[in-house]
């Protein structure tokens, strides 16, 4: 009896954040469209966004994130940052920190009603894998913005972790890295990957996770063919953290 009144409180909590989630989304939307022909240098837009997530996480009394290491992200400089990925609940985590960045983010999420357009907005970065020409396009787009001092966010392993280890990195963060001069500061997420894992819709009611994040490495001393040297110490630094 005990079990199945817990099961039914998870469910019944689970569905009160989903659709906390939804208007929480459709409010953010609603004020990044009113912003968008005033904020055009997204001054304000980024802590709307940020807001979004904190208002989500914070929803949750049951839910402890631990934020440390943020002052490694200085205001007015742009870095590519790099996060492991367990699970849909890393996403919002990350807007804990309350800085400016852009993700590269798939394609397919700008497709999805209210907050792929929000994405959009804000100019997110889309990325379809595996079609050379987006990858292009994405990378591109990244370097101006970091070109303007704005940080730029990928998951390096490309896709959530199943088993929560750290999978392979893929090349692209180090390689736009080296290219643009620009300093990685790694992001070590634990504990999300039970709060809205991969395949499935549940969230968990109790979460114990932190998100800190990593001094800066420069990159001034790669040449364009290191970037799989650069890959290797970040993510050996990472695993290690982890």
């Amino acid at each position: 009896m005990i079990l199945f009144l817990t099961k039914i409180g998870n469910l019944i909590l689970s569905a009160f954040i989903w659709i906390l989630m939804v208007l929480d989304t459709v409010m953010t939307f609603s004020i990044l469209l009113i912003l968008k022909p005033f904020d055009w240098n997204q001054a304000i837009s980024y802590y709307v966004v940020n807001l979004w997530g904190q208002i989500i996480v914070r929803s949750n009394p049951l839910w402890k994130i631990k934020i440390t290491g943020r002052e490694h992200i200085k205001k007015g400089i742009g870095y590519v940052l790099v996060a492991n990925h367990m699970s849909l609940a890393d996403i919002v985590c990350l807007y804990c920190l309350g800085k400016n960045f852009k993700w590269i983010a798939k394609k397919s999420l700008f497709k999805i009603p209210v907050l792929g357009w929000s994405m959009s907005l804000v100019e997110y970065i889309p990325l379809t894998r595996g079609e050379h020409g987006s990858i292009r396009d994405s990378y591109q787009k990244a370097q101006e913005w970091l070109a303007k001092d704005v940080s730029v966010l990928l998951f390096p392993e490309g896709t959530r972790s199943k088993s929560g280890s750290l999978a392979p990195f893929k090349n692209g963060a180090f390689k736009l890295a080296i290219l643009t001069g620009k300093p990685i500061i790694p992001i070590v997420i634990k504990g999300t990957g039970s709060a809205l894992s991969k395949s499935r819709m549940m969230m968990s009611v109790r979460v114990n996770g932190s998100v800190k994040v990593l001094p800066k490495i420069d990159v001034d001393s790669y040449g364009p063919e290191q970037h799989g040297e650069l890959r290797n110490k970040v993510w050996t630094l990472m695993n290690e953290e982890l």
